[in-house]
């Protein structure tokens, strides 16, 4: 099925809102922010701790580099890279570099050298912005690889032992100039992001996204109701990730709002963050919500001070049990969403007003199409599970470099996600497991999610991963990997018990491990693919 036919029900916007986004007929990201930085421009756009940026001012700061790369030689369509932990000079870069024609790649500032060189071999920047923190892995990386771009050392607190001669200062990028805006004639079409996979099956793939797909987004944004009136957001996931840029930072900036940007998830400045900038968004992932759950006593967070509208949870599935808990305890609903980086960050999601469905991921947004496919690319009936191909701006223009991958990925227009799910009669999404993860266990398909699901309803298991493993008479069988909500609380034999009456006998995991903690990326979302190599090494 194709799920655009039941577009989301929209929400009215206050006029001057409604005319700052909605009817402006924006050709590039980049005019945003000029269009901001005139309109409103002593409203603030970021607040990082105790700074301020307004909108004025960062177009100043974008419009400085935008002066500074081009007086480095820098053209359309070069790449500019960064590795900088979260820090509003990510912001001062990117912004910059798309107001000439530049591609901004936010590259994984948690990456060793080996990883950074395959990015830079790759990407082949003409300039990497890098913190001081992140320079001995550059270092290292660029010994490793032939490209020599320019390097630009951003300043920070741990920068005092660099020797400033082996790098292009940062104040010579951000010299006053003599420019009155710095912004060239750009397309929707052209490309203005560069972000890279995981790499989970192999090297990472360079995705490049386009202005116009960011516009596809942030006009569905504001359109449901996700950002209106005069929201706040709050930023903690890394800025590498496409949600913190695709999904938040641009439509904040296309309704005129505010982002209190932090330097990474900190639970002991999570609640007073919330309630001392009146933030009205949150966004996090399962991994962040789960330990806010668990570990901070609701008496101790000033409530009635509260502004939270919704906190909104991406990047992973979030168990129904946490999303009903959360409410419970702390008065906030937890709102889930749906994309992918290949997608510009996100495709579907609940409204924060109207009808919300839990355990759904949402109706799909009014600019895309969704449709259910089965092995053959065949679109299946409701209620059917089937792979999730996605069509509309928002989808990428294609991997850089990889021309075989993009043609395997990208099917007569359709983005084929990897995921499997399921659409109901409403048009709202259901999210079943990824195809890759999915068990064949003696000819049956199992899907680890649904076990996961059962898993997070046991009050001493804070999380769980379900994989399969090798077996010479099934193909495979089921594993749980359980991370307890406390030491010495749980049993292999406990949970089989718990399992007995909510699964069917072939779900129930027959290996169980207990382990004091998952392994993870950066963004908090659990690594599956460490677990199996851990299988694998174990088998050998």
């Amino acid at each position: 099925m194709t799920a655009s036919r039941q577009p989301m029900p929209t929400v009215a916007l206050d006029e001057a809102r409604f005319l700052r986004g909605l009817q402006r007929d924006f050709k590039n990201t980049a005019e945003m922010l000029v269009t901001r930085a005139r309109e409103i421009p002593d409203h603030p756009y970021v607040r990082f701790y105790e700074e301020t940026i307004t909108y004025a001012q960062m177009n100043d700061r974008a419009n400085r580099v935008a002066d500074g790369l081009r007086q480095r030689g820098v053209r359309r369509g070069d790449v500019i890279a960064m590795l900088i932990p979260n820090d509003p000079a990510v912001y001062d870069v990117m912004f910059g570099a798309q107001k000439i024609g530049a591609i901004p790649a936010v590259l994984n500032f948690t990456l060793k050298a080996p990883e950074i060189a395959y990015l830079i071999e790759d990407g082949r920047p003409s300039i990497i912005f890098v913190a001081a923190a992140c320079n001995p892995e550059l270092q290292k990386a660029l010994a490793e690889t032939g490209h020599r771009p320019e390097v630009i050392l951003v300043p920070g607190a741990d920068d005092s032992d660099i020797t400033r001669e082996d790098f292009t200062a940062w104040e010579t990028i951000m010299a006053p100039r003599a420019v009155d805006e710095a912004m060239e004639p750009l397309s929707a079409s052209d490309p203005f992001l560069l972000l890279y996979s995981s790499g989970t099956t192999g090297h990472p793939k360079g995705i490049l996204l386009t202005h116009g797909g960011q516009l596809c987004v942030c006009r569905d944004m504001a359109r449901l109701g996700l950002v209106s009136g005069d929201d706040v957001m709050l930023l903690m996931l890394p800025m590498y990730h496409v949600n913190p840029i695709c999904v938040w930072t641009f439509p904040m900036m296309f309704c005129g709002q505010t982002i209190c940007l932090r330097k990474g998830f900190s639970p002991a400045d999570f609640w007073p963050a919330i309630v001392a900038n009146g933030v009205t968004i949150l966004m996090g992932v399962p991994a962040m919500y789960s330990y806010v759950y668990q570990s901070i006593p609701p008496e101790t967070v000033d409530k009635a001070n509260l502004r939270l509208r919704y906190a909104f949870c991406g990047a992973a599935p979030l168990p129904v049990e946490l999303i009903r808990g959360f409410k419970e305890r702390f008065d906030v609903d937890i709102i889930e969403g749906y994309g992918l980086t290949e997608g510009t960050g996100v495709v579907a999601a609940n409204p924060p007003l109207g009808t919300r469905k839990t355990g759904s991921v949402g109706q799909i947004f009014t600019e895309q199409d969704v449709r259910i496919v089965d092995l053959d690319g065949q679109p299946v009936p409701d209620g059917r599970r089937g792979e999730i191909w996605i069509r509309g701006a928002a989808v990428m223009a294609g991997y850089r470099n990889n021309p075989t991958a993009t043609t395997e990925t990208l099917v007569d227009g359709w983005l084929r996600t990897g995921d499997v799910g399921v659409m109901d009669a409403d048009g709202f999404l259901y999210i079943v497991d990824r195809i890759k993860d999915m068990i064949n266990r003696g000819g049956e398909n199992i899907y680890p999610r649904e076990i996961e699901e059962a898993l997070a309803g046991h009050p001493d298991i804070a999380e769980a991963a379900v994989i399969g493993v090798p077996d010479q008479a099934l193909g495979e069988r089921v594993k749980a990997v359980v991370q307890p909500a406390r030491p010495d609380a749980l049993s292999a034999a406990d949970i089989t018990a718990f399992l007995a009456d909510r699964l069917a006998r072939q779900k129930i995991p027959e290996i169980i491990e207990i382990t004091e903690a998952l392994p993870r990326n950066a963004s908090g979302k659990v690594l599956k693919r460490v677990l199996r190599e851990r299988e694998a090494g174990t088998a050998a």
